[in-house]
């Protein structure tokens, strides 16, 4: 089987992606960076990758190359992930921030293309509902893999045994990931000045989603 997970850069995605390559027998692309589309794969091994937001190149063309199984929309907050993203050196690579924003609030707008929509939130909260979606897929998970212990070395060295041509036609990210194990730490950001304002004219669906997601939780 293969898995691509679609998320904006910052919001959490990697740390998915490496969570679902803890299964000992697969392969992970755990973070596909923003100038390179999703590689195909001389491999019958279950692998999956993670690939970016960007306005340079569309969800289609990473699905061609990489003939996923199973498609997955990774969201977060935008607040939280804006502020996370406008203080990173490349959150200007491969289109503006502003307009990778405004293409994440279209692919939200038609998630039904999707086979699963995970939220970050969900995620570091470690709720039951995300490992059920992900093993209804056929992907095996356990509540051993929040913890990271399979390392970058390790995973590149079964990149290696599986394709080695793709050392040399690709180049290798780990991302950002700041905890050995998935972790709340990193999930609330002190949001800035008319923020809210700003994201209502970029991705007005998505903060709304959220803004009710808030709402739910503060009615309970």
């Amino acid at each position: 089987m293969r898995l691509l997970i679609y998320g904006m850069q910052s919001s959490g995605a990697t740390a998915f992606a490496l969570f679902l390559a803890q299964r000992p027998d697969c392969l992970g692309l755990v973070d596909i960076l923003n100038n390179y589309a999703a590689p195909a794969l001389d491999t019958d091994r279950d692998v999956v990758a993670k690939v970016v937001v960007t306005t340079a190149y569309p969800l289609q063309v990473h699905q061609e190359r990489f003939r996923p199984e199973r498609t997955i929309l990774f969201l977060r907050d935008p607040r939280d992930n804006y502020e996370s993203l406008k203080r990173k050196p490349y959150r200007n690579h491969s289109g503006l921030i502003d307009e990778k924003f405004m293409l994440l609030d279209a692919v939200f707008a038609e998630r039904e293309r999707f086979d699963a929509v995970i939220e970050y939130e969900d995620f570091v909260g470690r709720k039951a509902d995300v490992l059920g979606t992900i093993a209804g897929f056929g992907w095996p998970v356990e509540e051993t893999y929040h913890t990271f212990h399979r390392t970058h070395v390790e995973l590149a060295s079964a990149l290696w045994n599986a394709d080695p041509g793709l050392f040399e036609r690709f180049e290798f990210s780990y991302g950002n990931v700041q905890s050995g194990e998935v972790s709340q730490r990193f999930r609330d950001k002190t949001r800035s000045d008319g923020l809210e304002d700003h994201l209502a004219t970029l991705c007005p669906c998505l903060l709304d989603h959220y803004r009710r997601r808030d709402a739910d939780l503060d009615a309970r």
